[in-house]
């Protein structure tokens, strides 16, 4: 395909790479198998061909070592949990697993340069049982090429063979994975990539590892020395989708997230879940797996739909000075994602980037933190949850929104604030925000809230209060950013023009398009100004502003008790004007704000009269119902135990939806159907931040046409209000 190989030209080019070679392909097909540049340049230019063979680099860590790991351990000849010493007798191995060593979280460093040194893998082993782990095993992630030269040995004792032998027997040769190999015979050096004129052994690197390590202990290492080409690694890639190189329990082991509680990405051998801002290359998909090589190499495969991404480059010939592997991977990753994920993406919040940072930003600070346990990281971890895998961190207070620490307490309910070793303050009862006595005891104030999207939604007014109240004591405030469930696309409603009161706190329209973070940045530059709020967002990763809740792949908890999906949610930046008129919006039901009634509406009529422009993504059902209390979420529902004849919101299509569109479409027509019934309260005007609409309504005007005022403002604050991501 010609996006293929435009993305292939543009990343050797955006790189300053000699030349590369990508392939890509979906379950049993290649879409793209290519070449574009050269192979060597020095000391004569030779072009790339898709044939060529790559030095693989770290990709010896996955597509031989781990793979060979997971197969012993499925015959029965290891033991994941078992301690490293027991296979190979070294006493100072005692103290890490297998498992340790496949997720990099042994306590060993990074790597060391031994190669200057040694000549052999029981060399290199022998001075690794000399020198001291950094790190008690299991505290922490530290990417080791060391941990994998010990698990290539741990190979060839389980195995009763050489690591090379075992690979070719086991893995290559029943792939027909013919060009795969250790120590590639010196007849295949003229397919070869080049890598580095390297100054130490004072030639161009070509048909021989270069990874320093691996070349003086003889090619053959677990942590590197493989060479292969794509066809070949299209193979590998198929068959571990297909399941047929390791059986379907341990892929879905290997591929697991949350192995590393402090770093969910790692899985067995293959990072996972990949991060669009990283370095690796991205495949926006939770089930993509993925590693790459030092040398340029890299491979992402998504084990849910067969979707792999193969590129292999040599970003260190002639030198390591031009190597960017970055620019290298995303300039090629990046267009193939886009190109097979129109509707979903692996978001990523600001939580889960606390995480993946090491907690830096919170790292040795006294915090205070504003939160509910609807505020969750991918793996569904409130942030106090979280924050306790820190050691460094104390949270010296609590403090929440309305429906408290739980999200648990009804609408308008006077949530008490709890004492303990960490006070549990609520926001929303007798204090309103901070005060200056607990904000002088701490570094941070930290903001995490699950907000929906709509300005009458009550968190963000909170939010602005904690502002208000760190500026007055001079405290930062750092926002863990969170999608919009709505998107960050589409704006509906007029902007507020009466403002100040909880369900109505900003000049921002009623489904705004902003997420927490935004809204901090556009509550510091426009109602605080002159107070000058520190404002820090830990920013979202891969969230396109056009995607919603749904195609986000996160996990929703309810942020309260009458918002329990994000249809609901979706639904709720219209429906909820129903609560500033004499109709039940559906509280007392199990689907508030998706259903609207009155005894005395002509369900069918009305609904029969909405066009379809007037409700684009839904579709209406009249239906029969009775509110009824729930306790805990709805104890006084409007009109509690009265039959209703009421119209019930189907989302057939979430990202067409219109919600502020529909409600005002319903209104209109039940205000043209039922004059002298339908009541409007002074709420209503609150909820729109204007009494603009109401009367608009009462004086008959088509909904449409409402709705069309409100463009020519839109536009104008969609072009001024903050925007971190596009």
């Amino acid at each position: 395909m010609d996006l293929f190989g435009k993305a292939l030209e543009d990343a050797v080019k955006a790189s300053h790479a000699p030349g590369g070679v990508a392939c890509v392909g979906e379950r049993d097909q290649v879409l793209f198998c290519g070449a574009y540049g050269l192979r060597q340049s020095l000391p004569e230019p030779e072009p790339a061909e898709p044939a060529t063979l790559y030095d693989l680099a770290s990709l010896t860590k996955v597509v031989a070592t781990t793979t060979a790991i997971l197969m012993l351990r499925d015959d029965g000849k290891l033991d994941l949990d078992q301690p490293v010493a027991e296979i190979l007798p070294v006493p100072a191995f005692r103290h890490f697993t297998v498992r340790h060593c496949l997720t990099h979280t042994t306590g060993l460093d990074a790597g060391i340069p031994y190669f200057r040194e040694v000549s052999s893998i029981n060399e290199v082993l022998q001075r690794l049982s000399l020198d001291s782990i950094s790190a008690p095993p299991g505290v922490r992630r530290v990417y080791s090429d060391l941990g994998f030269i010990i698990l290539g040995k741990v190979v060839e004792l389980a195995a009763g063979d050489s690591l090379d032998a075992f690979c070719h027997r086991r893995i290559f040769t029943p792939l027909g994975m013919a060009h795969t190999r250790f120590r590639p015979p010196a007849e295949w050096a003229a397919r070869c990539a080049a890598t580095e004129n390297c100054p130490w052994r004072g030639y161009v690197m070509r048909g021989a590892v270069h990874d320093e390590t691996a070349w003086v202990v003889g090619g053959v290492a677990g942590h590197a020395g493989l060479f292969s080409c794509a066809e070949d690694l299209a193979l590998f890639c198929r068959a571990l989708y297909d399941r047929r190189l390791l059986p379907e329990k341990t892929v879905a082991e290997m591929s697991a997230l949350g192995q590393v509680p402090f770093y969910p990405w790692q899985g067995l051998g293959w990072k996972i879940d990949p991060w669009s801002c990283g370095s690796e290359g991205f495949l926006p998909s939770r089930s993509a797996i993925g590693h790459t090589g030092w040398t340029g190499t890299s491979i992402w495969l998504d084990l849910q739909t067969g979707l792999f991404s193969i590129l292999l480059g040599n970003t260190c010939h002639p030198s390591r000075d031009n190597r960017n592997n970055r620019a290298f991977r995303s300039e090629f990753h990046a267009p193939v994602a886009r190109f097979f994920f129109h509707t979903s993406t692996n978001t990523h919040t600001g939580l889960d980037r606390l995480t993946w940072s090491g907690f830096d930003e919170v790292q040795g600070k006294r915090l205070a933190v504003l939160t509910n346990s609807a505020a969750v990281d991918q793996l569904g971890r409130p942030l106090l949850d979280v924050l306790r895998l820190s050691s460094d961190t104390r949270v010296k207070y609590i403090y929440t929104p309305e429906h408290g620490l739980l999200a648990s307490a009804e609408a308008g309910e006077c949530v008490a604030s709890q004492d303990g070793p960490v006070p549990v303050i609520s926001l929303y009862g007798d204090q309103p925000r901070p005060n200056l006595a607990q904000l002088r005891d701490i570094d941070l104030f930290v903001v995490d809230l699950p907000d929906v999207g709509s300005r009458y939604y009550t968190y963000m007014a909170t939010m602005l209060r904690c502002l208000q109240a760190c500026a007055a004591a001079r405290k930062p405030v750092l926002v863990l950013d969170r999608p919009n469930p709505l998107g960050g696309v589409v704006l509906e409603g007029s902007i507020a023009r009466e403002f100040g009161k909880d369900v109505c706190c900003a000049p921002i329209p009623a489904r705004h398009g902003m997420t927490l973070g935004e809204l901090a940045l556009f509550f510091r530059n426009r109602l605080l100004r002159a107070q000058k709020p520190q404002v820090i967002v830990s920013k979202l990763d891969a969230w396109p502003r056009e995607r919603i809740f749904a195609e986000c792949r996160l996990p929703w908890v309810a942020p309260s008790p009458n918002m329990p999906t994000p249809e609901t949610a979706l639904a709720y930046a219209g429906t909820c004007l129903f609560e500033g008129v004499n109709m039940n919006e559906g509280r007392g039901t199990e689907t508030p704000f998706l259903l609207v009634g009155a005894p005395w509406l002509d369900a069918e009529a009305v609904a029969g009269t909405i066009l379809e422009d007037e409700r684009p993504g839904c579709r209406l059902e009249p239906v029969r119902y009775t509110p009824v209390p729930i306790p805990g979420k709805a104890s006084k529902p409007t009109l509690q135990n009265e039959p209703c004849a009421g119209i019930h919101i189907v989302i057939e299509d979430a990202p067409r939806v219109r919600s502020f569109t529909l409600a005002v479409a319903l209104l209109s027509a039940i205000r043209r159907r039922h004059p002298a019934d339908l009541k409007f309260t002074s709420h209503f005007d609150t909820l729109a931040g204007t009494s603009d609409l109401r009367q608009r309504i009462q004086h008959g005007e088509p909904a449409l046409h409402i709705v069309a005022r409100y463009e020519k403002e839109l536009k104008k604050f969609d072009a001024t209000r903050p925007r971190l991501y596009e």
